[in-house]
């Protein structure tokens, strides 16, 4: 049976000297190669088969200990096999501890590593095969819940509302959603839901590695909605307590608990908001339709992409006070950015959210237009999708049904009183878009209809602007060669008035249309050409003239 294993690893070097080491072992199947904990992780996700993992210490960014430990709580049916360097005792004892199932050395020879693969893909097996036994009804998945995370590009422009109607969303959909307010110093997830907890993210810090379900059951706090919340703590300054290691602890708790897991980062970066953005699935920064905003939204971006906490290709970003008369559009503000934009953006509706936040409850947002939007953008980040298949088994030390709370499935929420539409009808979805489309168009039928005149008018000017040019330069070279020939032939106004109409073509010169006048003056004598002025067509004159003229130069 052919045992398939993933590795882990920080050069090529390496990964050529393991390549061709398994070349020989005819059982074994590289499926995937890595260089870097979160693709490693992102790739255990869609594999619930594989049967080892082997990770060399080097890896990072996590140190390999709080890497392993990571690995084991998600996916504890996998066998994880660490590469060192040199053996260390201590080492062999912390990772063994962590969850590991051997250690081995990176210059092992191809039997040692035969046999170390070949008897830790035996263990998974057994592993696996006795829980497939003990849950036939449950598939072995290894399918965790969903993160998403909220960061503004600046601070007050709605980042907090639109977490926290998300949650709402998500619990309207029966979906078993924790709501995490990351912004450590400045949580506003209170003001705004009313509520009044004593328990805080800062109650797990010291015990974050062994999180149990009676320990969350304390510390959440459980809105009358259906939404488990995570505050933040009271004291601003406690919340540098929370670190990057005890962030990825909590939240991989809650992750593997609850469905959806929705963080509500703030505006600013701190080790905690930085791992949560680089464990999240769907990793969103919200802005305005202002050039400070979006700036600063692309500095953020890039400062994550430079810190390796994450790929610019794997962010996505919101528009909030989107309005038609705003100077910036959504598709400027995406070229400004730099990501793509969730297609659905927030209206600018100040004045429907003030009493909301000003009364701590959210219900009291009445606008449909904004309820529509909200509803829209949990669509299309997917939290209203139905809930994923169960894991395999239940994660070491997951709530009993007495420790947790039942989440109420809720409706109405988004509405007049009704079910969401995420639970309506597919058929009553596609007529509804039918009659959009059919809608938009006649309405662009009736908006054309009504430019094509002004249209029409707008060219008609633009091109009798054009034959006045045409006409008035034609004067004027008509009246300087009649000048020309005044000089030479003063009396012979047929001559003088054949000469000038070489200068000008036709339909111009035709001689209803053109004539040369000799105007004596008292300060001398001019030659004047005048044209009558065309109407649309050249051949087609008018009553108006134009007139051109030049002072003749007797010679003597």
């Amino acid at each position: 049976m052919s045992h398939k294993v993933m590795i882990g690893v920080p050069s090529q070097e390496l990964e050529t000297s393991l390549t061709v080491r398994f070349d020989e072992l005819g059982d074994c199947e590289i499926v995937s190669i890595h260089r870097s904990y979160a693709e490693l992780s992102e790739t255990l996700r869609s594999m619930p088969d594989l049967d080892v993992l082997i990770v060399h210490e080097d890896l990072g960014p996590l140190p390999a200990v709080e890497l392993i430990r990571d690995v084991a709580r998600n996916h504890p049916q996998l066998a994880i096999l660490l590469m060192v360097e040199e053996s260390d005792p201590e080492e062999f004892t912390r990772v063994m501890e962590a969850g590991a199932r051997g250690v081995m050395l990176q210059d092992c020879t191809i039997g040692e590593l035969d046999a170390r693969v070949g008897h830790a893909a035996e263990w998974s097996q057994t592993l696996r095969r006795h829980f497939e036994e003990a849950n036939a009804d449950v598939p072995a998945s290894g399918r965790r819940g969903t993160i998403i995370t909220l960061t503004g590009a600046k601070g007050g422009i709605g980042t907090t509302t639109l977490t926290i109607q998300l949650a709402r969303a998500a619990a309207q959909a029966g979906r078993s959603v924790c709501l995490v307010d990351l912004d450590l110093q400045k949580g506003d997830i209170p003001g705004y839901l009313d509520l009044n907890h004593r328990r805080s993210i800062v109650d797990l810090v010291q015990a974050a590695d062994s999180i149990s379900g009676s320990m969350l059951g304390e510390t959440l706090y459980v809105h009358p909605e259906g939404m488990h919340i995570l505050l933040a703590p009271r004291d601003g300054e406690r919340g540098e307590e929370v670190t990057e290691t005890v962030a990825r602890q909590i939240l991989a708790s809650l992750n593997s608990r609850y469905e959806l897991v929705i963080a509500d980062c703030g505006s600013y970066m701190t080790d905690a908001t930085a791992m949560a953005c680089e464990l999240a699935h769907t990793c969103l920064v919200t802005a305005t339709p202002d050039l400070p905003a979006l700036r600063a939204g692309q500095r953020l971006i890039s400062m994550w992409e430079r810190l390796q906490v994450r790929e610019k290709k794997n962010v996505k970003a919101l528009l909030l006070r989107h309005s038609r008369q705003n100077e910036i559009q959504p598709d400027f503000a995406r070229k400004l950015i730099g990501v793509d934009l969730v297609p659905t953006p927030v209206p600018s509706i100040f004045r429907s959210l003030e009493e909301a936040s000003n009364t701590g409850d959210p219900r009291r947002i009445t606008d449909q237009n904004l309820l529509k939007a909200y509803s829209r953008i949990a669509a299309e980040l997917g939290v209203l999708e139905a809930a994923p298949e169960p894991d395999l088994v239940a994660p070491q030390g997951a709530p009993e049904a007495d420790q947790m709370p039942e989440v109420p499935r809720k409706k109405g929420l988004f509405g007049k009183g009704k079910a969401d539409k995420a639970a309506k009808p597919k058929k009553e979805k596609k007529e509804r878009k039918k009659k959009q489309k059919t809608g938009d168009k006649g309405a662009q039928f009736v908006e054309f209809a009504a430019l094509t005149p002004l249209l029409l008018m707008s060219a008609l000017l633009v091109w009798q602007v054009v034959l006045y040019g045409i006409t008035s330069m034609y004067a004027g070279h008509a009246a300087n060669e009649a000048a020309r020939q005044a000089a030479v032939t003063p009396n012979d106004l047929g001559k003088i008035t054949g000469e000038a109409s070489k200068r000008v073509r036709a339909p111009w010169d035709n001689s209803d249309t053109f004539h040369v006048e000799i105007d004596h003056r008292e300060n001398g004598s001019y030659a004047k050409a005048v044209l009558a002025m065309p109407v649309v067509l050249p051949n087609t004159t008018s009553s108006w003239e134009v007139s051109g003229e030049s002072r003749i130069i007797y010679e003597r």
